[in-house]
């Protein structure tokens, strides 16, 4: 229970970005958002200069950041409270995946095998410890950025202990701060609703429990809508959060800042300047302690097997189920295909990285030499959710008489 509690401290943390958000639900959603990344800088920036953690040395800080006067604008909440249906929308879906995790049913082997010993051990160190990082039996992905284990190990310091199975049912929290931000955004309850209900069953369906795909659809789901409602530091934010979260993030901002750029090069430049700026605090620590600096993963072998081919198109579709018989990516596309030039220009920043997303799978399935089947089977379902939640956000978008003025 102290565990799971003391992810409220997060919006704490966070409330000095959010507080001209007007919005009260969603100015505490991006706020639990922003905490988090901000938690995550000043932790890796106490290891890198030799500060040892703990709750009030991290919390004092942040806390004292959050209690600055800003401009601030009154929360205007919206002209009605949220729709029945969709909030029960909501709330059954959230339950499901918060449930299928606390009964272990979609709980990743990542968090067993990474995630959750990264966390627990340096909650123990009391740092980003780069000694486990660089002992001889390190744990799989020591590249990895550090926002998902510095999140857990800072509930492991308040509780003074690591719930292996509430940790991971957590997860469902990140998807739940999204909601209202993602309301905020699009100005749609029922687009929300089935946003909310297609990721938690995908994450249910792909055992996201304690893995970092929630955190990542979190940032990057709130980035995109944010480029389309014209909320560049909201954007810029998120993609600085998604960045720290995993290395595949920098895949899908590079896809998203294509579509970006079309439209607008100079917000296509600041938010790629922004995940830049937060990948080298990540960076910076690898360098500071003799850890090779990047991400091993994007070192691809470039030999294709063409042969590959028909096997990646005959289980993509399995792989793309989504836990909903494919109907999260049906469904918005056959809105998407009834919809203006004009309103699909509107949110051709969120189109043009899907194809191109779904390239780069090929070309990545395209290198592998066995097991091809069972791992799409086990990556597919995953990395596919950002293209998912990117197609769903189109289509609440296309389908708004309510978009943004820039």
């Amino acid at each position: 229970m102290i565990y799971a509690l003391s992810y409220l401290a997060f919006p704490l943390f966070g409330w000095s970005l959010a507080k001209r958000i007007e919005d009260r639900a969603a100015r505490i959603g991006f706020a639990f958002l922003a905490g988090a990344l901000l938690l995550t800088i000043e932790a890796t920036l106490f290891t890198i200069v030799g500060i040892r953690w703990s709750v009030w040395a991290l919390a004092i800080p942040l806390i004292a950041a959050s209690l600055l006067p800003v401009e601030d604008r009154r929360p205007r909440l919206s002209g009605q409270a949220w729709r029945l249906s969709s909030t029960g929308i909501v709330a059954i879906a959230i339950a499901h995946f918060f449930f299928s995790n606390l009964t272990a049913q979609s709980v990743s082997p990542d968090f067993v095998l990474f995630w959750g010993p990264k966390a627990a051990r340096f909650a123990l160190s009391h740092s980003l410890d780069p000694h486990f990082l660089l002992s001889r039996y390190p744990p799989p992905r020591v590249d990895y950025p550090p926002l998902v284990p510095i999140v857990e190990a800072w509930g492991a310091l308040v509780a003074k202990d690591f719930p292996w199975i509430t940790a991971a049912s957590m997860s469902a929290i990140w998807l739940l701060a999204a909601v209202p931000v993602i309301r905020w955004l699009t100005q749609s309850w029922e687009a929300t609703a089935f946003w909310t209900a297609a990721m938690c069953a995908s994450q249910v369906f792909s055992g996201g429990g304690g893995n970092a795909e929630a955190m990542l659809i979190a940032y990057l789901s709130v980035g995109a809508a944010a480029i389309v409602a014209n909320r560049t530091t909201i954007a810029a934010i998120a993609f600085a959060g998604a960045t720290l979260t995993k290395e595949e993030a920098f895949i899908t901002i590079a896809a998203i800042l294509i579509g970006v750029a079309i439209r607008n090069i100079k917000q296509a430049l600041i938010l790629g300047a922004a995940s830049v700026m937060s990948a080298c605090v990540w960076f910076a620590y690898q360098w500071r302690f003799g850890l090779p600096i990047g991400y091993s993963r994007f070192n691809t072998q470039h030999h294709f097997f063409w042969s590959n081919l028909p096997t990646i198109f005959s289980e993509a579709p399995k792989s793309l189920a989504a836990g909903c018989w494919g109907l999260a990516w049906l469904i918005p596309l056959a809105i998407l295909v009834t919809r203006s030039r004009e309103q699909l220009k509107d949110v051709m920043p969120l189109l043009v990285p899907i194809p191109l997303l779904f390239g780069f799978f090929v070309f990545l399935y395209l290198q592998y030499e066995s097991a091809l089947a069972m791992r799409m089977w086990w990556i597919l379902p995953r990395i596919s959710q950002p293209p998912m939640s990117l197609l769903i956000l189109a289509a609440a978008f296309a389908s708004s008489d309510r978009m943004r003025a820039p």
